[in-house]
């Protein structure tokens, strides 16, 4: 098994919790936006990347568990 994969699952966690991420009220308020959309696109990409690693240990022949 891949090392990096729970890795990736940790950004995939950290991208969601970028994006509920509470500025209201704080000096990071003008960011929320900003925040919202890394950690959207930090969970689609890694979460792509999860699915393909899956894909290919599925359709993997050579790899015995």
């Amino acid at each position: 098994m891949n090392n990096k994969v729970f890795l990736y699952l940790a950004c995939v966690f950290a991208g969601f919790a970028l994006s509920i991420l509470p500025e209201t009220g704080t000096f990071l308020d003008d960011l929320d936006t900003f925040f919202s959309v890394v950690g959207y696109i930090a969970m689609a990409f890694f979460s792509l990347v999860l699915i393909y690693f899956g894909l290919l240990s599925f359709f993997n022949k050579n790899t015995s568990i």
